[in-house]
């Protein structure tokens, strides 16, 4: 490095200075003699800003959660080069969760040519953009594998969850894995039957922190997931923006480059989220949406968003919805004993499925303290599910996985960081 510019690098590393675009233009057009920034293109802020309150970041820690168009547009305005190099280093930052430009062999080459440009790439990122793997539990099963919850420390001390979950193969193919993720700390959908919402919404989480539990799963277990699926804390579509750009970031190329129809939104039904999700490009992945009762007093009492977007509203909006013509809407109903389980609830739910190219996933509730609610017997179970198939409805019973390891569907979350909610969230209803 020029000795001109170890003291800026320095200042940097220690968050003394901002990176910004004038600090380039210092240190790219007075101290060194590389090319002014091409285009005249500054580094850009992250496209998505409403996470919560993050510290300063210096050096920045959110690349997993760029797009590469960002990511390019942010390094090309530090160093400038052509796109093979910054390709390499986005590869490197999604599949390691790294930021190492000396150990890749394009910047060794770049370096060699005009020295100083590794220590500007390094002072601007740090070299670690993944969060931290704080706890797993296991969940064992003889027949499918090992279920693995994942508690992952953000760089504020809260927590988020994952859970790996093993995926029994078809015939003639392989075994897989799916990955839940989260997209809150939290939620405030308020749904009576889920233990994550007693926690009330914490905070948003932010595209590379949603990205960042892939990262740290695979990190952590050495297993990289096929699927990738929004059912873990929070209600997806009230952070839809920060979904949206982790969307791309798992199915783009460059990016992690998963398939779209082995990418899944889930949603309790928010209305407003659905008539955005076209614009947003994610008509392309699978939605989920949580029903759970197709009656509206009962669906209101056991899901508040019932009570400002009912079932005929939900209905209209799904109807509406340009489903890609090789899937169907994928409808949640967690079946809860005594409660949705009857003849009459799967004659109900019969009923509002017509018109609509959807497959059932029947959840058996999974049990937790403290619940006023219990599953159902198997018999039961099985009942409900040969109603809804002779009336010719595509249903498939979700097994229980990871139950006693506490990561089966609607066990997330810890209450006890309901306490640290922001002030202004704090006494909101649950539909806010």
């Amino acid at each position: 490095m020029p000795a001109s510019l170890a003291p800026a690098a320095s200042f940097i590393r220690q968050g003394r200075l901002d990176l910004t675009p004038s600090l380039v233009h210092l240190l790219r057009g007075k101290w060194t003699d590389l090319p002014p920034i091409p285009h005249g293109r500054t580094p850009p802020l992250p496209r998505y800003h409403a996470y919560g309150t993050l510290p300063a970041m210096h050096p920045r820690v959110d690349l997993a959660g760029l797009p590469f168009a960002d990511f390019l547009a942010w390094a090309r305005g530090l160093v400038g080069h052509g796109d093979r190099f910054h390709r390499a280093l986005y590869r490197q930052v999604l599949t390691t969760g790294t930021f190492a430009p000396r150990s890749l062999a394009a910047w060794r080459e770049a370096e060699a040519q005009r020295p100083g440009v590794i220590a500007i790439l390094e002072a601007a990122a740090a070299p670690v953009q993944r969060p931290t793997v704080v706890r797993t539990r296991a969940g064992h099963d003889p027949q499918h594998g090992e279920t693995i919850k994942l508690v992952i420390r953000l760089h504020d001390g809260l927590e988020a969850e994952a859970v790996l979950i093993p995926m029994r193969a078809a015939v003639g193919q392989a075994s897989h894995h799916t990955l839940c993720v989260s997209s809150q700390v939290g939620c405030k959908m308020g749904c009576a039957f889920c233990h994550t919402a007693n926690m009330g919404l914490v905070r948003q989480l932010a595209p590379h922190e949603i990205v960042g539990q892939y990262l740290a799963t695979v990190a952590h277990t050495g297993i990289v997931p096929r699927n990738v699926v929004f059912m873990g804390m929070g209600e997806p579509l009230d952070n839809l923006d920060a979904v949206a750009q982790a969307v791309a970031v798992f199915t783009a190329r460059p990016g992690l480059g998963l398939a779209d129809r082995h990418v899944t939104i889930s949603t309790v039904g928010r209305v407003d989220g659905l008539a955005r999700l076209p614009a947003l490009g994610l008509s392309r992945v699978n939605l989920a949406v949580s029903l759970t009762a197709a009656d509206d007093e009962l669906r209101s009492r056991l899901m508040p968003i019932n009570r400002t977007a009912d079932l005929a509203t939900l209905k209209r909006a799904l109807l509406a919805y340009p489903l890609p013509a090789d899937r169907r809407l994928l409808i949640g109903y967690v079946l809860l004993a005594g409660v949705n389980d009857r003849v009459v609830d799967a004659e109900r739910l019969i009923a509002w499925l017509a018109g609509l190219r959807s497959m059932v996933n029947l959840i058996p509730f999974n049990d937790y303290a403290g619940s006023a609610f219990r599953r159902p017997d198997d018999d039961a179970i099985l009942a409900f599910r040969a109603h809804l198939t002779a009336a010719g409805v595509h249903v498939r019973l979700r097994l229980t996985k990871g139950d006693d390891c506490m990561a089966a569907c609607g066990q997330l979350g810890n209450p006890g960081l309901r306490q640290r909610r922001p002030a202004a969230a704090r006494g909101h209803s649950v539909i806010g």
